[in-house]
């Protein structure tokens, strides 16, 4: 029998194309750009941490199967079944590479650091099972285990508690580049506070979306407040400027266009890509 090498092999299910992302409020061509961006960082950051040997990426996506291999990246193909069935096959393959350790990290983490993967797997062998909960506390941001054995997991709604129901040490660390996902603008602002990976700073820049692309971070009865850019930067929304596009009830959290005043500190307008005067869905 083929005894296990050192080190880890990580397991990355990365569903791709236009279906990716869909809690994103943007239009598809742009989401499916950025959920292959927060991929080929999160994959970079495997790549280069200590102690990783194997980056395994499952997917049935042509797109993401076309850049991963000169990523450093090992190719598993997803049987479909949805994701429990994606991270069993990388298990598997993990296995069938002479891999002893397995860990799963799902494709959505643009702010990762290697750093930070390899001081989640110091912590996490330790122990025969583990699982570091998301920043929102209820989904999972990283699972490991042994390769030899059965690896049971319920990814989904509420699997951070789930895994930890299944006998998984719950881990408690703080390395927020690990545990921010990116499905929705919240999470998406975050992850830009923390420094965004190159392939999402670059997908951010080249996106096909009209004004300046922001997320809202406060918001007062009056439709003042602040809203975050894609690079960070936090802009006052002038009161009335979104109320001149249409729109009543913004909402901390939702993805918007603005336009900028000269200094650029200051959003003038603020509206959403179909909704208001002069707005056409695409």
């Amino acid at each position: 029998m083929r005894a296990p090498e050192p080190g880890w092999a990580v397991v990355v299910p990365v569903k791709g194309g236009p279906l990716a992302k869909s809690r994103l409020d943007l239009p598809v061509g742009a989401r499916a750009v950025l959920a292959e961006a927060f991929a080929r960082d999160t994959v970079a950051a495997l790549v280069a941490a200590d102690d990783v040997r194997l980056v395994l990426v499952v997917t049935a996506d042509p797109g993401v199967r076309s850049w991963v291999p000169a990523a450093g990246g090992l190719l598993v193909a997803d049987p479909g079944g949805g994701l429990d069935a994606a991270v069993a096959a990388g298990v598997r393959a993990a296995h069938g590479a002479g891999a002893g350790l397995v860990a799963v990290v799902l494709g959505d983490h643009p702010a990762l650091r290697s750093e930070e993967v390899t001081t989640a797997l110091g912590a996490a062998a330790a122990h025969e099972r583990a699982v570091l909960a998301d920043a929102d506390g209820t989904g999972t941001a990283l699972l490991t285990g042994p390769t030899g054995a059965p690896l049971p997991t319920a990814f989904g709604a509420g699997s951070a508690q789930a895994h930890a129901s299944l006998g998984y040490v719950v881990l408690d660390l703080d390395l927020p580049g690990l545990r921010v996902d990116v499905d929705d603008a919240a999470s998406l602002a975050r992850a830009t506070l923390l420094g965004l990976g190159p392939a999402t700073r670059e997908a951010l820049g080249r996106a096909t979306l009209p004004g300046v692309q922001a997320t809202i971070h406060r918001i007062e009865d009056d439709g003042s407040g602040s809203a975050l850019l894609d690079d960070g930067v936090e802009v006052v929304l002038l009161p009335g400027a979104a109320t001149s596009s249409g729109l009543r009830h913004l909402r901390v959290g939702q993805r918007v266009s603005v336009e900028l005043d000269d200094a650029g500190r200051a959003a003038t307008r603020v509206w959403i890509v179909g909704i208001g005067p002069g707005e056409t869905i695409r």
